[in-house]
């Protein structure tokens, strides 16, 4: 490894030209770098930089450090590789890998996910095909599926399922609620949507919550 320009090799020993100072071995010339106050010293390339921005700059451009520049300042880590990076970035900063993207919040995260889930989920009334019940929802309350389904349908079918006094609400507006949150909607399209990117209401997605039962039930009338 290269010492930088500012240690030298005498032949006999080593100098730090910086500090003006002899050892006889490179460990000695180590120890001084890593102690002294009138340097800075990178441990992990074994360089020293006469002043704090030098070093700073060198860990940020240098493909041999990777810190998380997301964090603040003082807490940012040193990771020893990009994947080690990445996955701290996954952990810490709702952040999208295949897209190399941050987004504000988990929230934020989890819609734009949404766009890397497979079109796989077969309308209940046609052949078009969707990556989540909501969109499919969408599709049917708007009225562009061919078996006629929309809206009203839609509105008629959650009030006819037995497990509808869990997620309505008696409201002309708004007759559709969370029963995980109670949080208020005016489709149940909205509703499922809610469920899907909320961590805390999804539960209710999954059988045998009440909007698994629906979902189950708007699947045998349409």
């Amino acid at each position: 490894m290269a010492l930088g320009p500012y240690l030298k090799s005498t032949g006999d020993g080593y100098e730090c030209l910086l500090c003006d100072r002899y050892f006889k071995n490179k460990k000695a010339l180590y120890d001084h770098c890593r102690n002294t106050a009138r340097h800075e010293w990178c441990e992990r390339c074994r360089r020293v930089f006469k002043k704090r921005g030098a070093k700073t700059a060198h860990i940020r451009y240098s493909s041999s450090h990777n810190p998380c520049f997301e964090c603040p300042r003082g807490d940012r880590g040193d990771f020893g590789s990009v994947g080690e990076l990445k996955d701290h970035y996954e952990e810490a900063h709702s952040y999208c890998r295949p897209c190399e993207r941050f987004f504000g919040n988990d929230n934020n995260l989890r819609m734009h996910n949404q766009t890397h889930h497979p079109r796989n989920l077969e309308c209940y009334g046609c052949e078009q095909t969707f990556k989540s019940f909501s969109g499919m929802l969408i599709h049917l309350e708007f009225g562009n599926c061919s078996s006629g389904t929309d809206k009203s349908r839609i509105y008629k079918l959650a009030h006819q399922c037995y497990q509808r006094k869990k997620y309505t609400t008696g409201d002309d507006l708004h007759p559709y609620k969370c029963p995980g949150c109670d949080s208020w909607y005016s489709r149940l399209s909205g509703l499922y949507q809610h469920a899907e990117d909320v961590p805390g209401c999804s539960e209710w997605l999954e059988a045998p919550k009440c909007l698994a039962k629906l979902r189950h039930f708007i699947w045998l009338m349409i």
